[in-house]
């Protein structure tokens, strides 16, 4: 059986993108990709440029978040905090192969449901003029799991 966030419950990576846009922090906890534990799908690429699939939740309580990120052995949360003068852009996509490329190319990550995408960039980095959905300023951090 697929999953789906209506049967679950879950947010689906525009309602995340919304919420963010509404002015709500997001907490992004993941698994490992064979557990199939959640519905999102997400990726991110290390320093030395290696690639993890994970599955992925977004959470908009923190206590949650770290909860979840225990119970997986997470070491890091993604926190996404709206901020007009935050340290990243993000932008959400349509979820295409070419955006999960460029998504990881620029923004190293992104969180994906099969319909949109969204990926944070650093301010001073950023490629895109207009090939995006939609964009706002936030502050994205990895938080310690605690």
């Amino acid at each position: 059986m697929a999953y789906t966030t209506e049967q679950l419950g879950y947010l689906s990576a525009l309602d995340g993108f919304r919420l963010l846009q509404a002015g709500l922090p997001l907490y992004i906890v993941s698994a490992s990709p064979n557990s199939r534990a959640f519905p999102l799908e997400g990726a991110w690429r290390d320093d030395d440029g290696i690639v993890y699939l994970e599955r992925a939740c977004i959470c908009l309580n923190p206590e949650t978040a770290h909860r979840i990120g225990r119970a997986y052995n997470q070491r890091y949360i993604l926190r996404l905090y709206p901020d007009p003068d935050g340290n990243s852009e993000v932008y959400l996509f349509r979820d295409t192969s070419l955006t999960r490329k460029v998504a990881l190319a620029y923004g190293g990550g992104y969180t994906a449901d099969g319909e949109h995408l969204f990926t944070a960039v650093p301010a001073d980095r950023s490629p895109f003029d207009d090939d995006y959905d939609d964009m706002l300023t936030a502050d994205a951090d990895l938080i310690p799991v605690q």
